[in-house]
């Protein structure tokens, strides 16, 4: 879902690498302290956590290489995988978000049938989770009993859903719908064209959204993705295209959900992922500034904080410069959180830049 081209459309859903000791003095730089970091789970993918049940939800792949849901609580006990009858068991099923309960996970599960299409033909690769392509959107309940198919979106590569977010009371949920495939050379639209969508949701007697309002930032055809909802339910955060029709080059924006309105809160290139703190007041976001390429990779990404303003911008890790306790000295890209408190969150770091490759880490700052 970002500093390649050919990688844009999975960047956020990576996890991460590497330990440290608390906020020690970072030796390259003016003396500033920086997050602490340690493995988390090495074998799994877009953590998500809990705080009702202390317990995470996860992503591992199977053997052929397609992801399953996992649940274990935090301390990594009690794993099971989570599945659900009616999905094909050699599809991708991918845990996206916890109801703030804990007792529904709404997820991103594959379509089950390849239907012949004019100008594609679908391969495995194309429903990778962040990938986008014949992707629904469900909600199964904590011990797999019910499900229900959120969404219906044509069975083509033209639609799907990537990153998605929910509201703090979980009565808000949005998403990422994809609604043209990936243009081949076209810097704007690599990884597709995307809306973000903002739900009402509702439970009795079943779940179900209600209000639906998409929100395509100057009508551009543009790439982009849904992260966050703010904890007052005024706005949501995105990285989008639609200025600078270019994937490298991804400003971050908050969008307000009454007017649409849209304000740019970095000007930095390539900036991704922004997910409010859970009191609202910061923003931790990934960004290649100020990263060492280190040679023959490409660009990789550390996360940053800032003020819900975009003030204050300040560097918590430190991956990709060469040298630092932090680095192997190898490409690392920081993705998509899951916040625990204020002060601590589970990140994503792919290890590499085609696929879903990477782990999670424990980041506190």
């Amino acid at each position: 879902m970002k500093t390649a081209v050919v990688f844009s459309a999975v960047l956020m859903m990576a996890i991460a690498i590497g330990s440290c000791k608390k906020k020690p003095v970072d030796p390259n730089s003016d003396g500033s302290s920086y997050a602490s970091m340690e493995v988390y789970k090495k074998d799994a993918m877009g953590v998500i956590y809990n705080q009702a049940t202390n317990s995470v939800a996860y992503n591992k792949p199977d053997a052929d290489g397609t992801y399953k849901i996992y649940i274990s609580g935090f301390d990594g006990t009690g794993e099971i995988q989570l599945t659900y009858p009616g999905w094909a068991s050699n599809r991708h099923q991918w845990a996206e978000e916890w109801d703030p309960t804990g007792q529904y996970l709404y997820c991103y599960v594959e379509k089950t049938d390849y239907v012949p299409e004019s100008g594609h033909t679908r391969t495995p690769q194309d429903a990778i989770p962040g990938y986008g392509a014949y992707t629904d959107l469900w909600i199964i309940k904590r011990d797999g009993s019910q499900a229900w198919q959120m969404t219906n979106f044509p069975n083509d590569y033209n639609h799907g859903i990537i990153h998605g977010a929910i509201s703090h009371d979980g009565t808000l949920f949005a998403w990422t719908e994809r609604i043209q495939a990936p243009v081949l050379f076209d810097l704007n639209l690599a990884a597709g064209a995307y809306v973000f969508k903002v739900a009402d949701v509702s439970w009795s007697p079943q779940p179900a959204f209600s209000n639906i309002r998409t929100y395509q930032p100057n009508g551009e055809v543009a790439g982009g993705e849904v992260e966050s909802i703010s904890p007052d339910k005024t706005d949501i955060l995105v990285y989008s295209t639609f200025e600078s029709h270019n994937l490298v080059a991804t400003p971050i924006y908050r969008i307000s959900l009454a007017s649409g309105s849209t304000s740019k809160l970095t000007d930095e290139s390539f900036s991704q992922a922004p997910t409010y703190t859970p009191g609202g007041q910061q923003i931790v976001y990934m960004t290649g500034k100020d990263c060492d390429i280190f040679p023959g990779q490409l660009q990789g990404s550390d996360w940053w904080i800032m003020n819900a303003d975009g003030s204050n911008k300040k560097r918590l890790t430190y991956m990709n410069r060469k040298n630092h306790p932090q680095s192997i000295n190898s490409y690392r890209l920081a993705g998509s959180l899951s916040f625990i408190n204020d002060s601590t969150f589970i990140g994503g770091i792919m290890t590499q830049s085609l696929g879903l490759v990477g782990y999670s880490a424990l980041v506190k700052f």
